[in-house]
């Protein structure tokens, strides 16, 4: 093909293969995006299977962990995930209250009534 003259009708193809090719790996990259929707749901029905097996440790603190039912127009949240989240806030509240005060304010008086999640 070096020295080889190319006519319109094959330059043509060539550039219908190149074009098909873009188009083609576009759909198949935006398939793939697409797909890309569900994978949090899958990472959800393998938390939820292994919050379903009973513990055996029965002093944990999960367990004690109290059921409330959600607030309307929002969605149900997993407690123990909140009591997490509590202690690290409880911790920066801690921190804070310190660096203002200059006084070393402990987390364990401290105490969470609510929290208020924003979307």
């Amino acid at each position: 093909m070096a020295g080889e003259e190319i006519t319109i009708p094959v330059a043509l193809m060539h550039t219908g293969v190149a074009m098909g090719t873009v188009f083609a790996v576009l759909i198949l990259i935006s398939f793939v995006i697409y797909l890309l929707r569900f994978v949090p749901k899958l990472f959800d029905k393998k938390e939820r299977a292994a919050a379903n097996k009973p513990k055996k440790d029965k002093g944990s603190d999960e367990s004690a962990v109290q059921k409330v039912a959600p607030a309307r127009g929002q969605a149900p949240v997993k407690k123990a995930a909140d009591t997490e989240l509590v202690a690290v806030i409880a911790a920066a509240i801690a921190a804070t209250m310190t660096e203002e005060t200059g006084v070393p304010v402990s987390p364990d008086g401290l105490v969470i009534r609510s929290i208020k999640r924003r979307i």
